[in-house]
């Protein structure tokens, strides 16, 4: 009977023991199942996340920097889509708005009645800043190849990179057309200059519009004056008088042929 009672004493222990040896493992894998199930739901909510950043609108986009809505509003489609493909294409979130800046615009045109309509824009991201120059003519203008647009920072900006896009259309017309990229020719310290035909170069009068950007570094300086100076060409236009200078011209000459030959 000792013996007996003994067995099952050690019996009972046996068992207990590995009962008890069985919950650490359980426990290791409830809570690996566990810390499993919250890293999967965790990743699913940043991953959903990004897919509803990455398909806000362009109005939703330019809002979540602080751009006033009615600023967003006005601002034309195209050059609006180009902005926020621009900015997301940084590789950089949450840009912001920054409205420090003093923008100082100027257009010289031969012929007064054009007009060319400028704002700027301006957002940052810690110290990096991306600054876009938007214009566009109010009527029919014709380049020729010689216009010329200056961009400038103050010396609270260190610029290092300049391009842009322009488009034009016929008057009338309801879609744009886009044109070429636009690269700056000359580079200064603190500015650059666009010129040439990437600013167009037509045969007959369109209407232009274009976005010129500078990407800067914070600069050591306070001044944030952004300038931008738009000159445009028109081609020369031939005036009444030498018109018909010329057609008496090649009248006589005409006349003095027809005259040798009687």
């Amino acid at each position: 009977m000792n013996i007996f009672k003994e067995n099952a004493s050690v019996g009972l222990e046996t068992q207990h023991a590995v009962r008890t040896d069985k919950k650490p493992a359980q426990n290791f894998f409830m809570k690996a199942w566990k810390f499993l199930l919250f890293l999967t739901v965790f990743i699913c909510y940043i991953g959903s996340m990004a897919v509803a950043k990455g398909n806000e609108s362009t109005e939703e986009y330019l809002e979540n920097t602080g751009m006033p809505t009615q600023e967003i509003e006005a601002l034309d489609y195209d050059v609006r889509q180009f902005i926020v493909d621009d900015l997301r294409g940084s590789g950089k979130n949450d840009w912001k708005i920054n409205t420090d800046i003093l923008a100082l615009t100027k257009t010289d045109a031969e012929q007064n009645r054009v007009v060319f309509y400028i704002n700027v824009y301006a957002f940052q991201k810690d110290s990096e800043h991306r600054i876009y120059a938007v214009y566009e003519s109010s009527t029919g203008i014709m380049p020729t190849g010689n216009d010329k647009l200056f961009l400038c920072l103050g010396d609270s900006f260190v610029p290092y990179e300049y391009g842009g896009q322009i488009w034009y259309k016929k008057a009338g017309d309801g879609g744009w057309t886009e044109g070429g990229g636009l690269t700056a020719n000359g580079q200064l310290s603190g500015g650059g200059t666009f010129v040439g035909r990437q600013l167009g170069d037509f045969r007959r009068k369109m209407l232009v519009k274009g976005c010129a950007y500078c990407y800067a570094h914070e600069g050591d300086g306070d001044d944030s004056r952004v300038t931008v100076d738009y000159t445009y060409h028109p081609p020369r236009e031939r005036s009444e008088a030498g018109v018909y200078i010329l057609i008496v011209a090649v009248t006589a000459f005409i006349v003095m042929v027809l005259r040798r030959k009687e």
